[in-house]
């Protein structure tokens, strides 16, 4: 499949990059600790990871989220580390601060906005690690953190510079509508349906939550400074199967309607109203992970945040999809959503569906359906 959209690219400035997006504040932790070697600090990462004790649970992250939603905004929001250790982050709201621009060496100045959860799965914590170098001066594994959304200042007047805005409502309706017939006339999608009828009839299932399916409306803009409007057409591709999911969903069921679920701090407004309308609920960060359960249908592609590990923690779906995991040695586990040990044992439990859809739009997915019908459920925290 490929992109059909016919639109006519509009001149347009091209904007300075800019990457200051997010800022993580500092922490500390509250009770005081021996600090580990780089080689000690590892260890306990390992040997916490391989004996199962999970780095993220439901409990974790409402209350961290909980913390954050609090009125006045907090000083400080308290966590633990994956130790066990009491951690306490800074709140830095408000806070303006400085950094060179790679590109012409100028400053850049930004603020600290509203608050947001970062998670890191064990590669991270270990990758944080790696970046030391020589030694630790201070040492807190935390899995979940809060982080601010920044904001550009203009260095002169120290005034907000506005971010660009998502594209017109009818142009990114436009997109959706035409990916959409496109998919439905795939045999890709042909196929989903087929597999979903015939190896997961029996499976309950009360919702669909998708994550990291990105905008459809984002302004973006080539090397030549032209804007591009159909920009927004893999997210367009990956929304219409989230579509097709609950179609199916509901015909299978006998019902109207059924809890379809999409997380991705990208997604705006224009997004929202649009998915709105094919029943899918944009939702803030972190209710997707709360709302996933054994009775759901998981489905992400090529995710910013580490999704594999945080599902693997938290619940058994009934149904996945996502890209591959693989089962080699030496994986890379320096990206986003790596296929860690952890992640490569619950796959075991589930049978893997082929259903090609062309890779340059949903990279490499494939279809997880668990094994058992009956949901297993969680012992102290960790599921067998």
């Amino acid at each position: 499949m490929g992109d059909t959209n016919n639109s006519k690219p509009v001149a347009a400035k091209k904007p300075r990059k800019y990457v200051a997006d997010w800022r993580i504040p500092h922490r500390r932790s509250v009770e005081p600790r021996d600090i580990p070697t780089l080689e000690e600090a590892k260890a306990i990462i390992d040997r916490l990871y391989e004996s199962g004790v999970p780095f993220f649970t439901k409990e974790l992250i409402q209350d961290m989220w909980d913390q954050t939603k609090r009125e006045p905004t907090p000083d400080k929001i308290i966590t633990k580390d994956i130790t066990g250790a009491t951690v306490r982050c800074n709140v830095e709201m408000g806070r303006v601060c400085r950094m060179r621009d790679a590109e012409d060496d100028t400053e850049l100045m930004y603020v600290c906005k509203d608050l947001a959860l970062n998670y890191n799965c064990r590669a991270h914590l270990t990758n944080e690690i790696d970046r030391r170098h020589f030694s630790l001066s201070h040492w807190e594994p935390c899995s979940v953190i809060i982080m601010h959304k920044t904001q550009k200042l203009d260095s002169k007047t120290k005034e907000i510079v506005p971010q660009r805005g998502p594209l017109d409502r009818e142009v990114v309706a436009k997109i959706f509508h035409d990916k959409t017939q496109e998919w439905k006339e795939s045999p890709a999608c042909e196929k989903l349906k087929t597999i979903l009828s015939s190896s997961a009839k029996d499976h309950e299932i009360n919702k669909v939550v998708a994550f990291a399916l990105g905008t459809m409306s984002f302004q973006h803009f080539n090397e030549e400074g032209i804007l591009d409007t159909s920009y927004g057409w893999r997210s367009a591709f990956q929304n219409a199967l989230l579509v097709t999911i609950t179609e199916w969903l509901k015909e299978r069921d006998h019902k109207e309607k059924v809890p379809c679920y999409s997380q991705d701090p990208a997604q705006s407004e224009v997004d929202k109203e649009i998915l709105d309308e094919v029943g899918i609920e944009v939702v803030d960060d972190p209710r997707g992970w709360l709302e996933v359960d054994e009775q759901s249908v998981v489905f992400s592609v090529a995710p910013n945040v580490p999704v594999k590990e945080i599902i693997t923690d938290i619940a058994r779906p009934a149904i996945i999809i996502w890209c591959r995991v693989k089962f080699l040695d030496g994986l890379d586990q320096r990206c986003t959503d790596p296929d860690s040990s952890r992640v490569r044992a619950m796959m075991e439990g589930y049978e893997l569906y082929e259903f090609g859809p062309d890779q340059n739009i949903f990279c490499d997915l494939a279809i997880y359906i668990r094994k058992l019908v009956a949901a297993p459920t969680p012992s102290d925290g960790r599921f067998s």
